[in-house]
C-alpha cells in the first residue's frame, strides 16, 4: 500500500507570494500618497483661482464682490453699486461681513460667471465659507481680514493643511496668510514637522481680503 505524501509550499514559492503581496501593498500606499499630494496641489490651485476671480471682478466693477452689498442674493451687479438697491457706502471697507459674505459668491458665480459653483467646493468635500475677524493664536501677531474657511466643527485633514501651508505660505500654523485656529491644540506644525504624520481633524483659514 502506497503512503500518501503531503506536499507544502517551497521557500521559493512562499517568497514569490510575499513579494507579490508587498508589491500590491506598496502600490496601494503609493496611490494614496499620490492622491493626497494631488489634493494639496488642488487646494493651491483653487485658492489662486478664487483670488484671481476676486481681482478680475474688482478690475471690472471697481469694488470687491460683496463689499458694500446689503442683499444676500443681489439680482445684478448693479444692485451692489452706487445708486443700486443693495448698496451701502458705509459698509464698503474692503472686508466682508454679514450679507456681504453670501453676496460674494452670488456675484462671482451666479451673476458674472467668473467662477463656477464647483470652484467653491473644497478638496475636503464642503463648500468654502467666509469668516471675518482677527486670527491670533500661540502668541503670534494677529492678522485681521476676511478669510476663506470651512464653517462648523474642525473637518480638514491636518496633513493636507500642513503640506499646503508649506507649499503656499510660510509653513507655520499661526503666522502668514494661511492659519489654523489650534484645533486640535496639538496641531502646531512648523517647517520641521512631518506633515504626513499628523492625525485628527483641523480647522484653517486662508486670507481672502484685504
Amino acid at each position: 500500500m502506497k503512503s500518501m505524501r503531503q506536499r507544502g509550499f517551497t521557500l521559493v514559492e512562499l517568497a514569490i507570494v510575499l513579494v507579490i503581496i508587498g508589491l500590491i501593498l506598496g502600490m496601494a500606499f503609493k496611490g494614496k500618497d499620490l492622491i493626497d499630494g494631488a489634493k494639496v496641489k488642488s487646494l493651491q490651485a483653487q485658492y489662486n483661482k478664487i483670488i484671481a476671480a476676486t481681482n478680475i471682478f474688482y478690475e471690472r466693477y471697481g469694488f470687491y464682490p460683496g463689499d458694500g452689498c446689503t442683499q444676500v442674493n443681489p439680482a445684478t451687479v448693479a444692485d451692489c453699486m452706487q445708486g443700486g438697491g443693495g448698496f451701502n457706502a458705509a459698509a464698503r471697507n474692503g472686508r466682508l461681513t454679514g450679507n456681504e459674505q453670501q453676496a460674494f459668491w452670488v456675484l462671482l458665480i451666479d451673476r458674472t460667471g467668473i467662477l463656477q459653483s464647483t470652484d467653491r467646493r473644497s478638496v475636503f468635500g464642503q463648500d468654502w465659507g467666509i469668516w471675518d475677524g482677527t486670527l491670533q493664536a500661540g502668541g503670534a501677531a494677529g492678522l485681521a481680514g476676511s478669510w476663506l474657511d470651512l464653517p462648523g466643527v474642525p473637518q480638514s485633514d491636518p496633513r493636507i493643511v500642513c503640506s499646503a501651508d508649506r507649499l503656499m505660505d510660510d509653513g507655520v500654523w499661526n503666522t502668514g496668510k494661511m492659519r489654523t485656529n489650534g484645533d486640535p491644540v496639538a496641531l502646531n506644525y512648523n517647517n520641521n514637522t512631518d506633515c504626513w504624520a499628523l492625525s485628527g481633524q483641523s480647522n484653517f483659514h486662508l486670507l481672502l481680503l484685504p
